[in-house]
This record gives C-alpha cells, structure tokens and sequence, in this order.
C-alpha cells in the first residue's frame, strides 16, 4: 500500500494534506529578509495576491472546510477561478504595491518581490492564470492542486524557515 493518499474527485482529501501551498505563501513569508529580520512587508506581499480566494468562496458561499479543499483542487468541475486576473498580475503587484510605495520605498520592494515571488510559486499550479493582465495570454501549470510535489515543496520551506530562525 502506497503512502501517499489519494483522494478522486469530489472525496475530501486526507486531513495531513489540506494546507500545503496555501501555508507555503505564510512560510515565504516569514522568512528573514530584512537584514535577516522578518519584515511586515514582506509577510503582506507574499499573502496578499490569495485575497481573492478569500472573495470568490464568501461571493460563493463556500465555508465549509472540506468543500472548500474540494473546490480549490477541482476549479474546472465547479467552474470557478480562484486566481483572480486582478491580483494574480503583475498588473495587480504593481497596483498593491502603489500605496506601500507611499509609505516606505524600502517596504515596496520588498512588498513587490515578495508579492512576484508568490505568483512564481503559484506558476505550477495547473489552473489558470492571467499573469499579464490586462493582455488575455492565459497561463497554466502542470501539477494538480495538493499534489505530492507541492506538499515537498511545502515541507522544504518549512524546514528552510526553521532553519533561519534557529
């Protein structure tokens, strides 16, 4: 019997399995990078391109957990789009980095390349992306949602964040 479970469409997944790149965005984001320091902007611009996952299951009234794992790993089935072109844009980067860029030049690079840096982890992902919004060039990755490789991935930036801060 293998190790790893597999779930079919519309059966939850195993529990162990459920956060994977959603915690990775965090993970990335506490990572030291302020002269090895964490840094709020940092943290923000790594989260902040996943608010509109937040937005399509409130507009869609998705709450439960398991329905919500469900709908993420099988967009097409359910025929919505969590990546949103908005924030999953460069186009978005640039616009959510305008206001940082007021407060701290500083706090704005690191805020915009942490903010690239999550769409470049979102990049494998096989469900849809429209990078250069406000072109119509589609994007799409070639691993399934909470597969094995980004469960690796997962853990190889979690091992990375404790390394740092130990």
């Amino acid at each position: 019997m293998s190790a790893v479970a597999v779930a079919k469409v519309g059966e939850p997944l195993p529990r162990h399995s459920k956060l994977n790149m959603i915690l990775a965005h965090s993970i990335i984001g506490l990572l030291p990078v302020d002269n090895h320091h964490f840094s709020w902007y940092w943290f923000i611009g790594s989260i902040i391109p996943d608010i509109d996952h937040l937005f399509v299951l409130y507009q869609h009234k998705i709450f439960s957990r398991d329905k919500i794992v469900d709908v993420m790993r099988f967009e097409k089935k359910y025929n919505l789009h969590f990546k949103t072109k908005y924030l999953h844009s460069v186009f978005g980067a640039i616009v959510m980095t305008a206001p940082v860029l007021l407060m701290s030049s500083t706090g704005a690079v690191y805020f915009f390349t942490a903010y690239i840096l999550a769409l470049l982890l979102d990049w494998p992902d096989i469900d849809e992306k429209q990078y250069l919004f406000p072109f119509k060039k589609k994007f799409r990755g070639f691993l399934p949602i909470f597969s094995v490789p980004e469960r690796v991935i997962t853990l190889v930036l979690l091992v990375l964040l404790v390394y740092f801060y130990l």
